[in-house]
């Protein structure tokens, strides 16, 4: 496998030269090479063209060598097919990825060389919500045949007639969609850069529907839970608490993405950070059994806890009466008993926690209510 980054165009629209520009301290050019490596590709190489003079010295400090493209005006469809024609024959597939999309998250290229290896012999394009993105997996079976289009709609067009051969993989990434045309463009995606750790309301309902097909009720529980965690950590947040409201959020979108499975809380966090979402994870992976100290403030872990415990189903209910019903259910068994009633008095120290930040019983809290 080889990976190759498109960098030749002008960035006319930007009014800047776009390989160059910075997010998270990185450049464009560097974040596309971190990201390749960190999925254990040693083959790198970059399409150059407009200022090359600057771009070399760069990709040459990095060990990156280029393929240079001498077309004034060229567009993408004219380095895609200078990089096939510098494939030699020990490479069997190449990955391309435009220098604009620099958000793209190393679990969506893993899952592009996973998939690779299940079926060399196709062309893998990752979706969104059912949009196509980049990067692409090309196989060396159709260099030729790609090289060879006259390039009209560009690589879209080329991979056109192969759409037999093509196989569309949905990742919970949004950031495949995302590329870098304008100023405007630039200051969002500079804004969404140090949040990554965190999927957006769309990348989780991806996860849960896409990734993981969970049921309609699971889902349904999820958004209660969700919508939960964002109510009290409002309602925190306005009593001088610091709760990160949208990874408490997220939490709660995912945290039963596994239901199901044994250990379901430890199965969704593994896979939370094999995503790239470590903090997520860890906050689901409390969100059935958890440590807290009474005297401590509230925290994120603790928020999700206790939305789950006032959710049962999709609605909202007194803790006390959803642990009620659990004993009912699986009280018989003693060590089922004591593990109810150890998560019972956990969500009692954090109910009165929020209940003494917030000045407001917990019910109130939860439906939006004042004092």
């Amino acid at each position: 496998m080889a990976a190759v980054i498109l960098a030749a165009g002008r960035s006319s629209r930007m009014g800047r030269f776009k390989p160059l520009l910075t997010i998270g301290g990185q450049t464009l050019l560097e974040r596309a090479i971190s990201l390749f490596a960190s999925c254990g590709i040693d083959d790198i190489r970059a399409v150059v063209g407009h200022c090359r003079e600057q771009v070399e010295p760069v990709l040459e400090q990095a060990g990156i060598p280029t393929i240079v493209n001498t077309i004034d005006h060229c567009d993408m469809f004219s380095s895609v097919r200078l990089a096939i024609e510098d494939m030699g024959p020990d490479i069997g597939a190449l990955i391309l990825l435009p220098v604009d999309i620099p958000l793209v998250r190393p679990w969506t290229v893993q899952c592009l060389l996973d998939q690779h290896a299940r079926n060399p012999a196709s062309i893998l394009v990752p979706s969104f919500q059912g949009k196509k993105g980049h990067p692409v997996v090309i196989p060396a079976r159709y260099f030729d045949p790609v090289r060879k289009c006259d390039g009209e709609n560009g690589l879209r067009g080329a991979l056109k007639p192969l759409a037999s051969k093509t196989l569309t993989l949905p990742v919970p990434d949004a950031n495949i969609l995302f590329d870098m045309d304008t100023p405007a463009d630039y200051e969002h995606m500079k804004q969404m850069g140090p949040r990554m750790h965190i999927p957006t309301a769309a990348e989780c309902e991806s996860i849960l529907r896409d990734i993981m097909g969970v049921s309609e009720d699971v889902y349904a529980h999820c958004q209660a839970v969700a919508n939960a965690a964002g109510t009290l950590s409002d309602a925190l947040n306005s009593s001088g608490c610091v709760i990160d409201r949208d990874l408490v959020v997220a939490a709660g979108c995912l945290h039963d993405m596994a239901k199901g499975q044994p250990r379901h809380d430890r199965q969704a966090a593994a896979m939370l950070t094999d995503m790239g979402f470590p903090e997520v994870a860890r906050i689901v992976a409390a969100h059935t059994d958890i440590s807290c100290a009474a005297g401590a403030p509230p925290n994120e872990a603790e928020v999700l806890y206790l939305s789950d415990k006032c959710v049962q189903g999709a609605d909202v209910v007194d803790p006390q009466e959803r642990f009620q019903n659990a004993m009912e259910r699986y009280g018989r068994d003693t060590e089922s008993r004591q593990r109810i009633k150890k998560r019972l008095a956990d969500a009692n120290v954090i109910q009165k926690k929020v209940e003494s930040a917030t000045g407001r019983p917990l019910w109130r809290v939860l439906k939006g209510k004042s004092i």
